[in-house]
């Protein structure tokens, strides 16, 4: 540990910086390659602390030594359980006690596994060309990441058109064309989150089934209520029922083709669609638009709700990778360029689902009239 400790400090000076004659900012090095003086090195000024985060051991390394005691405690059964996993902490709080938890960390061998991710983590730092910490803490941000622009006020109020094209007027028809009837539409693809196999095609006729089952089931109830009864419910006005039936009846044509199964979740599975997605949205949306109707506000459509109800399942993947890497103008990412076209369509053959993406824009407008104004920040993962 002495000679460790003498070593420390000979490389801790290569870290020290001074501020050249030029106002530059320079590390002992590099100093003396540009100015060739060591008096001037010793005379010269330090540089005042700015406001950039610091490299530290405990950030660069914490997370990952925490995950590693995390995951040696943890019991092999409830891997991937995260009831198990609640179950097994609450009782280790509740019937345990601090040896117990040594004894599980021992029984792991904790001190060795420790010690390989912290020599891990060391080799990382001697390896990195950054000679500050700034620098290291610089390095270690951007790595990896991709760099982020800003639109400009001009962007925010040209709208959608000039950066995903024009709806069709013929709104219910061309959601079906981009979800059924596109390059796309019965490319599978796996989702991200929760590892889903599917196509566009099946989560469209999926949802469209649901659609259809609500609006026959709401009626068989009404009817079997009062069989004398119309079998349309109070609280949807006349126009909006009949123009539920006819999206139900154009709906209908394409019902047989549904998929008898949803596509399974294969990760994240314990709150799967199968058994967690809502049932009776229709009542919902009729509450949700007598709630807007009361304000003076223009209700939602029942398109609108099906495009939303599509946005909470797999296809957020396609419409995000439209709007992110899409863009018919304006600054494009490479990789998120090249995101869309894996998710859209080859080029010349691309689907922005245009339709669908200004229906549930129109869709988001009205439903945001019930929310509350807050301040909320938005991740973006490896983003800078």
């Amino acid at each position: 540990l002495k000679e460790l400790d003498e070593e420390v400090k000979k490389t801790k000076l290569l870290f020290q910086r001074r501020i050249g004659e030029d106002g530059k900012t320079y590390t002992k090095e590099e100093f003396l390659i540009k100015f060739h003086d060591q008096q001037k090195w010793q005379d010269s000024k330090k540089p005042e602390d700015d406001d950039r985060p610091k490299w530290t051991i405990k950030d660069f390394c914490g997370p990952r030594l925490g995950a590693v005691v995390a995951d040696s405690f943890t019991p092999q059964n409830a891997k991937g359980d995260t009831d198990w996993q609640i179950a097994f902490m609450r009782t280790l709080g509740r019937k345990g006690s601090v040896e117990m938890v040594k004894g599980l960390l021992q029984s792991q061998d904790v001190v060795t596994s420790l010690a390989n991710e912290i020599f891990e983590c060391a080799k990382e730092i001697s390896a990195a060309a950054a000679a500050t910490g700034e620098q290291l803490n610089d390095k270690f941000a951007a790595e990896g990441a991709y760099a982020m622009s800003f639109g400009t006020r001009a962007d925010y109020f040209n709208g959608l058109e000039v950066r995903i094209g024009a709806p069709n007027p013929k709104v219910l028809d061309t959601m079906i064309k981009e979800h059924c009837g596109c390059a796309d539409s019965t490319a599978e693809w796996t989702t991200g989150n929760y590892g889903i196999e599917t196509t566009a095609r099946t989560e469209w006729l999926l949802v469209a089934g649901e659609i259809i089952d609500e609006l026959r089931d709401w009626r068989a109830e009404l009817l079997a209520q009062d069989p004398q009864a119309s079998g349309q419910p109070d609280e949807v006005p006349d126009q909006d029922w009949k123009a539920w039936q006819v999206v139900g009846s154009k709906l209908a044509k394409q019902d047989k083709d549904r998929p008898r199964d949803w596509p399974k979740e294969t990760k994240n599975g314990t709150h799967g669609r199968t058994d967690s997605r809502s049932r009776g949205f229709l009542k919902e949306l009729a509450a949700i638009n007598n709630r807007l109707r009361a304000l003076g506000e223009k209700t939602l459509l029942i398109e609108e709700a099906l495009g939303l109800r599509l946005y909470t399942g797999p296809l957020f993947e396609k419409y995000n990778a439209v709007n992110r890497g899409g863009s018919l103008s304006g600054i494009k990412i490479a990789f998120m360029e090249e995101r869309f076209h894996q998710l859209c369509g080859e080029k010349g053959k691309e689907n922005r689902f245009t339709t669908t993406i200004y229906v549930l824009t129109s869709g988001l407008v009205k439903a945001s009239k019930l929310s509350k104004a807050v301040i909320v920040f938005r991740g973006m993962s490896g983003g800078i």
